[in-house]
C-alpha cells in the first residue's frame, strides 16, 4: 500500500509505513484501503483464488459505494 500515490486532496491520501497494524485509522482510511486493494491484490495469489479474492473486493467496493 505503501507504493501507491495519492490522488487529489481528499481522494486517496499517503499510507502509513505499516497499514497492517490498524492503529489510529479513521473511516477515510479504511475507505482509502478499500479503493486500492483491487489493484494491489491483483496476481498475488494463484488461480482461482485471485479470481475469488478480486470478486470479493469488487463486492465490497460496490457495497461501500451504495
Amino acid at each position: 500500500f505503501q507504493q501507491v500515490p495519492t490522488f487529489g486532496h481528499d481522494t486517496i491520501r499517503r499510507f502509513r509505513q505499516n497499514v497492517s497494524d490498524l492503529k489510529q485509522m479513521a473511516a477515510r482510511d479504511f475507505e482509502d484501503l478499500l479503493q486500492c486493494a483491487i489493484p494491489i491484490f491483483t496476481g498475488l495469489l494463484p488461480e482461482p483464488h485471485n479470481g475469488q479474492i478480486i470478486k470479493l473486493l469488487f463486492v465490497l467496493a460496490h457495497w461501500h459505494g451504495l
